[in-house]
């Protein structure tokens, strides 16, 4: 089967942490963190056409590319854009929860510590008897690996067992190859856990 993983920049976010807009998307070195007035900040993960994302017809667009082109997908998204992200999803898409115990606090007085995952799993693999049982929330640390908005292994890992993902037959295609990590975890570089069932 064609599958597909989406971590977009977020909706509101893009320009600001990808982009030219003003966020701390800062290059971190040995010393710290560079910019000065003489050498000005620049974002590592700098994306030209990092603007296009804060558009919601962009999220709207991409989920209705990944219904069409593939059997089974999953994106990722902040949790202000879980509306139109479920908007956009065909019937059948489910909702799933990443968890972020340690989040890093915003500027608003309710910390905001989850992230939206929605995701249209194969209907060839919906049913119980077609493999393991999945939760459909995750409690998992961010890792800060130097790549802003990366996930951490186990996120992978739970979205590919959510989607049903087959390493001996399917394809998977990462459309923000970002990190590397959802590649990693195709390729069977990262283990999956194998914890059994979840009842």
């Amino acid at each position: 089967m064609k599958l597909a993983i989406a971590d977009p920049p977020y909706l509101g976010r893009a320009d600001r942490w990808y982009g030219e807009g003003r966020g701390s998307g800062r290059e971190r070195t040995a010393g710290g963190y560079v910019g000065s007035a003489h050498r000005p900040m620049r974002k590592p993960d700098h994306h030209a056409e990092a603007a296009r994302w804060d558009d919601p017809a962009a999220h709207v667009e991409l989920v209705k590319r990944l219904s069409a082109e593939y059997d089974g997908w999953a994106v990722a998204g902040h949790a202000s854009s879980t509306g139109l992200l479920i908007a956009a999803a065909p019937a059948g898409a489910q909702l799933a929860i990443w968890g972020r115990p340690n989040a890093v606090p915003g500027g608003a007085r309710v910390v905001n510590s989850w992230e939206p995952v929605v995701l249209c799993v194969p209907p060839a693999r919906r049913d119980r008897a077609t493999g393991l049982r999945v939760r459909d929330i995750l409690v998992a640390p961010v890792r800060r690996q130097g790549f802003l908005g990366s996930k951490p292994p186990e996120w992978t890992r739970w979205v590919l067992e959510m989607l049903g993902y087959d390493p001996t037959s399917d394809q998977v295609d990462d459309l923000f190859p970002g990190s590397g990590s959802v590649a990693a975890a195709a390729d069977g570089m990262l283990s999956f856990a194998k914890n059994g069932e979840c009842s």
